[in-house]
């Protein structure tokens, strides 16, 4: 009888083990910046409510922190006006980011960025408060694809006013909120992709993508043409074109050989 009860204690022990082994909690996935306000992490494509479940992202990728405080500076929103009284109007182009944010949350993306797979997203928030004291939240998340980088903007700067909305977006950065009054303005090498919805976006839900081309972050600069000896200006009366043409020869401009075979040209023309 002892040995049977042994037997099973035994068992039930076994039970136990395993079902706590296979409760492990799974490790969360990496926090570049976890604070009340800002948030900077990587996230599997599995858990996040967008489109890309099958998709192949170009990470890891090596950016310099004054690459990336480019990029972030380089995104441009403005603000749209829809009063009850009275026709709307947009408010003045103005960088997304604040200059106290960009260097903080560019290191943030560059670590981040250095260690993201092909089948992960960098997601981010932000949280700042308005001038007239209401927390501000900007959210969504970064990835790069065909050599181009991409920002899927969930909120933009959408008035926040209950803690457990804050809560829920720095869960999932993508969630979505009405109520944002302002819209993205595309660059140059910048396309947008999704518009939104609603007027001035004040009801979108669903996330705006801005496409960077990182290619074109340097203007590209015409070869110039290949030097030669200058031309004669325009003149009427051949009087005048040997005097232009004898300046042309003092001032060096070109050589004495070159000077005696247009003289000899215009003279011909007699």
């Amino acid at each position: 009888m002892s040995m049977r009860w042994d037997r099973a204690l035994w068992l039930w022990l076994c039970l136990v083990l395993v079902g706590c082994a296979s409760a492990a909690p799974q490790a969360e996935p990496p926090c570049f910046s976890c604070g009340d306000q800002r948030l900077v992490r990587i996230v599997p494509l599995t858990k996040l409510r967008s489109n890309d479940q099958g998709s192949r992202f170009q990470h890891p990728v090596n950016l310099s922190q004054a690459e990336w405080e480019t990029v972030l500076r380089g995104v441009m929103v403005r603000s749209t006006h829809s009063p009850l009284l009275g026709p709307s109007y947009q408010g003045a182009t103005e960088s997304l980011f604040l200059d106290e944010e960009v260097h903080a949350f560019g290191a943030s993306l560059r670590q981040a960025f250095r260690q993201a797979t092909e089948q992960e997203q960098v997601v981010f928030a932000l949280a700042r408060p308005s001038e007239t004291g209401v927390t501000q939240v900007t959210s969504g998340a970064w990835f790069v694809e065909a050599g181009r980088m991409h920002l899927r903007l969930a909120n933009c700067r959408v008035a926040v006013t209950m803690p457990s909305i804050q809560r829920q977006i720095w869960i999932d950065p993508l969630f979505a909120q009405a109520g944002t009054f302002y819209e993205l303005v595309p660059g140059n090498h910048q396309t947008l992709v999704n518009q939104p919805s609603g007027g001035g976006g004040v009801f979108r839900l669903d996330p705006v993508e801005l496409v960077i081309d990182r290619s074109g972050r340097r203007e590209e600069v015409a070869p110039a043409a290949p030097e030669g000896p200058p031309s004669l200006p325009a003149v009427s009366s051949l009087e005048e074109r040997l005097a232009v043409l004898k300046r042309l020869r003092d001032q060096e401009l070109i050589t004495e050989e070159e000077y005696r075979l247009k003289k000899q040209q215009l003279l011909e023309r007699l």
